[in-house]
């Protein structure tokens, strides 16, 4: 029988296991997984089995990811891309699973580590599992400190095919060598560029929306055309790899910057205007490329492979179909793109929360405690008698005065040198403004008219990420009509002047 496991049960696991987790997290700190965590993907029809094993690995700090049945899993396998797969040989189809070419297709990686759950392990029950194309087995019942050696020992041998992988692998559909047959290329042209002058260039290209092909065998068939039509436009001595499963890269020797990105067009005008096959129809496609040379990149491989990377993002980026260079970030550097100016062109107004809320400075202190209180207001504007903006009202002046001097009006309670910004200043004068001033607040105006407010939280909260879980587990339990119908509240004037 399966033992429950969480957060808490790992905590309080045997001195053996804990030293297992330590181990395993140094496996993952220092191999090739260095910078996300393991992958595990669980296959089984038995719900209870994946949430009770989803549920251990996550307390082990491993990302495990479920599956009930066969056709999911090959998804799974295209999508996550795991390191191990622990598949329940007791699942309809499994061993579909086991053998499936996606286990070969890995990115960054030699092939997915896969151990087998058998009913028994009987002789004829392991060799059986062991020539289904498992590399390792474990027989019920499952215990959960034998699934993390297991898991343990995979990493291990992982980390020993990732390195050969990155040194000699070569993408079995294709043939093409991967990202460390290209960079071992590289090195070896840069090296002779080193001593004819000549200069060295690399063409990255990725095909746009690869993965709206899903996990069929129709997407090796596009990936096959399309390394056809760029051989096609090849000369004898450019040599091409298959860095990821729907990209291709194209050395250059002896190419100038200019001339790789050239051809690199050329390129990507052929596959635009040719047809492609997938299963029985006949479509377009499109790359996006990026274009570096060691003149730009310098004659180190490593930053040169970094390099056209980036310049693929940036053509991705700008909407795809797109060829990238040095030449088009420096254009839009010097057209003042958004590198590094996030803000550029915005204005208090743009940023500013509103307030809907206006007091008059005739406002009995009585009134000014009940609008706090219904529109829990944490400032509110006050309006001079030509309406101009006389200053603001906090809520701590609310707790701490106008509660007990009830006789009190907004005039009395306002503070008149309250900061202030005209709603056309700059975001970097909006941001300077908190740099020189101690102030937790400052009030938009429109020509003495208050728009709103902004306070020193609120630019903090613009450069903290989104917190998905905040609203990805809940929105399908939003009423759809939520996202069409958005109320604005009316501007609502509390005193005898309004």
């Amino acid at each position: 029988m399966f033992q429950m496991a969480s957060k808490a049960a790992a905590a309080a696991m045997s001195p053996k296991v804990n030293a297992l987790l330590d181990f395993l997290s140094v496996i993952q700190q220092e191999t090739f997984m260095q910078r996300r965590p393991l992958r595990v993907l669980l296959v089984s029809q038995d719900r209870s089995f994946l949430r009770r094993t989803a549920e251990f690995l996550s307390a082990c700090r491993i990302a495990a990811y479920v599956v009930a049945d066969a056709e999911q899993a090959e998804w799974a396998l295209a999508s996550r891309e795991p390191d191990i797969v622990v598949v329940d040989t007791a699942m309809p189809k499994a061993w579909s699973v086991l053998q499936s070419p996606r286990r070969e297709r890995h990115t960054t990686q030699a092939y997915v580590y896969a151990i087998a759950i058998t009913d028994d392990d009987s002789p004829d029950r392991v060799f059986e599992a062991l020539a289904g194309g498992a590399d390792d087995i474990i027989p019920r019942p499952l215990r959960f400190t034998e699934l993390l050696v297991r898991v343990r020992s995979a990493a291990r041998s992982l980390e020993v095919e990732s390195r050969l992988y990155r040194r000699v692998g070569r993408r079995s559909t294709s043939g093409l060598g991967n990202s460390g047959v290209l960079l071992r290329l590289l090195r070896e042209d840069l090296r002779d560029a080193a001593t004819t002058g000549n200069e060295v260039s690399v063409a990255l290209f990725d095909i746009d929306y690869a993965l709206r092909f899903g996990a069929d065998s129709g997407f090796d068939r596009i990936v096959e055309q399309v390394t056809s039509t760029i051989s096609g436009e090849m000369l004898p001595t450019y040599r091409m790899c298959q860095p990821s499963v729907d990209q291709l890269a194209v050395l250059l020797p002896n190419s100038t910057s200019d001339e790789a990105y050239q051809w690199a067009e050329e390129v990507r005008q052929k596959i635009a205007s040719t047809e492609f096959q997938h299963a029985d129809t006949t479509l377009k496609l499109t790359v996006s490329g990026g274009v570096a040379a060691s003149a730009d990149s310098g004659p180190i491989a490593e930053e040169m492979w970094e390099n056209v990377q980036e310049r693929l993002d940036f053509a991705k980026n700008s909407g795809g179909n797109f060829v990238a260079s040095l030449r088009q970030l420096q254009n839009e550097d010097a057209a003042g793109g958004s590198h590094g100016r996030l803000f550029d062109g915005t204005t208090t107004s743009d940023v500013l929360r509103p307030a809907f809320v206006h007091l008059s400075t005739t406002t009995p202190a009585d009134e000014v405690i009940a609008a706090f209180a219904k529109h829990d207001l944490d400032v509110a504007p006050v309006l001079d008698a030509q309406r101009q903006f006389a200053g603001a009202i906090t809520r701590d002046v609310v707790q701490n005065r106008a509660v007990r001097s009830r006789e009190l009006t907004a005039a009395e309670l306002v503070d008149p040198n309250f900061p202030q910004m005209d709603s056309n200043a700059s975001f970097s004068e909006l941001v300077n403004f908190f740099a020189e001033h101690p102030t937790p607040c400052v009030a938009i105006v429109d020509h003495g008219k208050p728009l709103g407010f902004v306070s020193r939280d609120d630019l903090a909260l613009l450069s903290e990420p989104l917190d998905s879980s905040s609203y990805a587990e809940s929105i399908d339990d939003i009423p759809t009509t939520e996202f069409y119908v958005v109320s604005r509240p009316q501007l609502l004037e509390v005193g005898a002047e309004a």
